[in-house]
């Protein structure tokens, strides 16, 4: 395909009667990494929610791999190769590694395609493989968000968005988790994250989005970004 793998345009949505995301815009290309910053309640995780159908946006279109996909139920997102993966580590913690990971594939019938998809989670993530007998409830915080993350490969997804995947981790896991996401882009994998760590995020990003009050603020490269005064002065404590 030609042009962006996503293109989200001019997107309102929101909850109840209050709009949270006022015509914002973004682009993910293929094998890109791309990170969406800013501060809280500037709508990331909002414009997230509502790109994968867990929000009906009120305006604007969200077309991905070539068809629309506004409004879509998140079931029917996914099958189209769209990933998410939400904040807050979210496991099944009776559930051991490997059933996680295998819940994860729900979606895919063919057991060949899931043996495939289990030995490249492995291979980006060793101490699944190491730990695919124990529960997930058991693992430290980290630890579960690997899994999180393992899980939402399984279908060999053509984008995956992320919501705040360092939120709550302790620094090694934070630059463990860093390590991941671009060791996923050289594997051929396409993301983009929404990230409280604005410094880590845009220093591993082709391109950057800066959202405010619900609207775009900023765009660019990620190391213009990075090094923009007007970006560090407000959202990396320069």
């Amino acid at each position: 395909m030609t042009g962006p793998l996503l293109s989200a345009h001019r997107i309102t949505a929101g909850y109840g009667m209050l709009d949270i995301l006022h015509g914002v815009s973004l682009t993910v290309a293929p094998g890109e990494i791309v990170s969406i910053i800013g501060p809280n309640g500037a709508g990331k995780s909002t414009a997230f929610k509502a790109i994968v159908g867990l929000l009906r946006p009120r305006a604007g279109s969200v077309v991905f791999n070539g068809a629309e996909i506004t409004g879509l139920r998140p079931d029917l997102v996914l099958r189209r190769g769209l990933a998410y993966v939400p904040q807050g580590r979210i496991v099944f913690p009776q559930m051991t590694v490997l059933e996680n990971l295998e819940m994860g594939a729900y979606t895919v019938r063919d057991e060949a395609r899931i043996a495939d998809a289990l030995e490249r989670v492995y291979a980006l993530f060793p101490i699944l493989r190491e730990r695919h007998g124990q529960k997930a409830g058991t693992m430290s915080g980290g630890e579960q968000q690997m899994v999180a993350i393992a899980r939402a490969l399984m279908t060999a997804p053509r984008l995956i968005l992320l919501d705040e995947p360092s939120l709550g981790l302790s620094p090694k896991f934070v630059a463990l988790i860093f390590d991941r996401l671009v060791e996923m882009k050289r594997a051929g994998y396409t993301l983009a994250l929404v990230e409280q760590n604005a410094a880590r995020a845009l220093a591993i990003a082709d391109r950057g989005y800066v959202l405010e009050l619900g609207k775009n603020r900023l765009e660019g490269r990620g190391a213009a970004l990075l090094a923009d005064p007007e970006v560090k002065r407000l959202y990396l404590g320069g």
